[in-house]
């Protein structure tokens, strides 16, 4: 029988893990482990989280380190998949420039794979999920706290002369306006569509404007607690200030991908993270804009569908690097 891979989605508050089954795609024994990034009272850093998240893996499916095939690690950062060497997280303050799999290597004595975490995602639904069967060219986005993108050429994962193709995120949409996002750039699509993006920007509207809406007696007054979550529920509602705020958000990535359909000619985009649970409004939207400010004459024929791991696909893509 073919060993397991065990899988590390590394993200900014939480590590996942699981073991994978890499003949089906599927999630073995006790499913999907969750444990914080950061915990200071077990953990010394991120490194050490890692490692304890690995052998909580192991303890909790009764297995040891020489039961698995290997381990697959996917990071929210630039990373060499050649020599897994990580680069410089935004969302992880003070790591960077590590040799992880180096490290990993030397802790724990198996094949180590190291990616980025929207790369692994796209492969994942690639291979397991919404593009499972289509083997030319699939282009995935993640639409959450912020924007991340993997694609696939001819069923690999495109990563360019130094491994960091892909970050479609940071394409400047508006490089002369006055959103900054967080790798420093201007106007990046992330700081203009994620969830993070559109969150911001309906609270300065609803500050700003007269008129009422549901989203001020849901956040009973108090705007920090609006989140994207929020603005979904307000939205099948029939709140018209959050079906504007979903509408701008699918116009933002519509024109965006318009340009990506037209660089990259996908056979499907997928899209994930947590803003495609805004479902058909969005997705809507998305297509309307797309189809209009493109150069590509076939884009209405180019699907654009929610991805289907959900939260495993970080966990399914990282062991299906190895």
């Amino acid at each position: 029988m073919e060993k397991p891979i065990l899988g590390l989605d590394l993200g900014g508050t939480k590590i996942a893990s699981g073991l994978v089954d890499l003949r089906s795609g599927g999630l073995l024994g006790k499913g999907l482990l969750t444990r914080k990034t950061f915990d200071p009272d077990r953990d010394v850093d991120i490194f050490g989280s890692l490692v304890a998240a690995i052998h909580e893996t192991l303890s909790s499916n009764d297995m040891q380190m020489a039961d698995i095939g290997g381990i697959g690690l996917c990071v929210p950062s630039p990373v060499d998949p050649k020599t897994g060497f990580l680069y410089n997280p935004p969302n992880l303050r003070g790591w960077a420039n590590i040799p992880l799999r180096e490290k990993l290597q030397n802790e724990c004595g198996v094949a180590i794979g190291v990616d980025n975490d929207a790369n692994a995602a796209a492969l994942a639904e690639t291979r397991w999920g919404a593009a499972r069967g289509l083997s030319r060219s699939v282009f995935y986005a993640t639409i959450s706290t912020g924007i991340g993108t993997g694609i696939i050429i001819n069923g690999a994962i495109l990563h360019g002369k130094n491994g960091l193709a892909g970050e479609g995120g940071h394409v400047p949409l508006d490089g002369f306006g006055r959103e900054k996002c967080g790798c420093g750039n201007i106007g990046c699509i992330e700081a203009l569509a994620s969830g993070t993006a559109i969150v911001k920007l309906a609270r300065q509207l609803l500050q700003s404007r007269s008129g009422h809406s549901l989203l001020w007696d849901m956040a009973q007054g108090n705007m920090d607690t609006i989140d994207m979550v929020m603005i979904g529920e307000a939205a099948k509602q029939s709140d018209s200030f959050a079906q504007e705020m979903i509408a701008t958000q699918g116009m933002r990535l519509g024109l965006w991908l318009g340009g990506m359909v037209a660089v990259f000619d996908p056979e499907m985009v997928v899209i994930g993270g947590g803003c495609a649970n805004l479902g058909e409004p969005l997705f809507r939207a998305i297509r309307q804009t797309m189809i209009q400010r493109t150069i590509h004459p076939k884009a209405d024929e180019i699907p654009i569908v929610p991805a289907q791991l959900g939260a495993a696909s970080g966990v399914i893509g990282a062991a299906s690097l190895l």
